[in-house]
């Protein structure tokens, strides 16, 4: 029989977390409650758990189960060489609802050492499913198991059961209603630049499609000014070179944003700066500042600041950006801050900005037509 246990009624939710570890690791099943639906989980090692896992929640190619990771540092853990477009998915939506597949179990390292009943009732089609769950408590039990788990959808189980039953999972362990009600989705990648939405859930379309381009940044003080206008230049440039329209760029893999390490919220870009770029093909009219946070400055792909001081406010707060943030001029200039100054002086840092950018998209890959 089923046992269930409801969180909001217990004095210490580490004890609980801490049964169902152990059940787990016997050999158990537990239904768990994560941010999007209620799981199945169940220990990777243990074959006659997984075949169970299976008929439990039914095993099909849109319930797929996942092996769940703690984050981003276990992707090379199953996955040999991650395509881009999963790697930047799994680097920006991790923790969190996005189930990403890979192809052919991407094989190597922990997958290989999966019991060789396992292997094919996670990969029947030659792919991988690997998810990462945001739910604090789904995190700490993966902390505190020492074997891999399997997840899958449970059928029927939004909210969690109420009743026992003999043919279900050991323990059920009641948080309550799932914070997000809908299910995770499940992103496949084919290749090194394919992919495709198997099952859209909490993740939009549209936030995947933006989520799996490449992403450039540029920053400066206020955001009202200079890092505005590379960006209104940059989607220019970019437009230019790639032969489409500047609303087009999401879908040819483009998002490019602009912040300041000293920005106020909500502020209009400068109303030189607005001048200079509507004449260079570029708009800034709808341009309000914001802050760069450390989440956003991780997400970026390029990363381009436009003098010393601010790359070091950058590496301050996230050193790991030292590596990859850089100066927009290729040769270690500052690019020179036309606040307060007359219009002619807006028109020459524009200048000054578009060389810059010209370089650094020949750097980067884009073709130049």
């Amino acid at each position: 029989m089923t046992q269930r246990i409801d969180l909001a009624e217990c004095d210490d939710p580490r004890d609980i977390e801490l049964q169902a570890v152990a059940l787990l690791a016997r050999g158990g099943i537990v239904g768990l409650g994560f941010e999007t639906e209620y799981h199945l989980v169940c220990s990777a090692l243990d074959a006659e758990a997984v075949g169970r896992l299976g008929r439990l929640a039914g095993e099909s190619r849109d319930r797929r189960p996942a092996i769940l990771v703690k984050g981003l540092d276990e992707l090379p853990d199953w996955v040999d060489r991650a395509p881009e477009p999963g790697a930047r998915l799994a680097r920006r939506l991790w923790p969190g609802p996005m189930t990403l597949v890979f192809p052919k179990a991407a094989g190597r390292g922990v997958f290989d050492r999966l019991p060789d009943e396992v292997k094919p009732r996670i990969a029947s089609d030659g792919a991988l499913a690997l998810g990462c769950p945001a739910e604090p408590m789904i995190q700490r039990i993966l902390r505190l198991c020492p074997a891999p788990l399997i997840a899958a959808p449970a059928p029927e189980m939004a909210e969690p059961p109420r009743t026992a039953s003999a043919d279900g999972p050991d323990l059920v362990i009641d948080s309550g209603p799932a914070r997000l009600g809908k299910p995770a989705t499940v992103v496949r990648l084919d290749g090194d630049q394919g992919w495709a939405i198997e099952t859209e859930g909490a993740v939009d379309a549209a936030t995947v499609r933006r989520m799996t381009g490449i992403i450039i940044l540029f920053i400066c003080t206020g955001n009202t000014c200079r890092s505005p206008m590379a960006e209104a230049l940059c989607k220019s440039l970019l437009a230019r070179r790639l032969d489409c329209s500047i609303d087009e760029l999401e879908e040819r893999g483009f998002v490019v944003h602009s912040a300041g390490v000293a920005a106020n919220r909500g502020a209009p870009a400068a109303a030189h700066a607005v001048e200079v770029a509507r004449a260079r093909g570029g708009s800034l009219e709808e341009h309000r500042s914001r802050p760069a946070s450390v989440a956003m400055t991780r997400q970026a792909d390029h990363l381009f600041a436009m003098t010393l001081d601010h790359l070091d406010v950058l590496a301050d707060a996230a050193p790991e950006l030292r590596a990859r943030a850089e100066l927009l001029d290729p040769d270690g200039g500052d690019v020179p801050d036309p606040y307060g100054a007359d219009l002619p002086a807006y028109h020459q840092t524009a200048e000054v900005i578009e060389r810059m950018l010209a370089r650094r998209l020949d750097q980067i890959g884009v073709p130049n037509r």
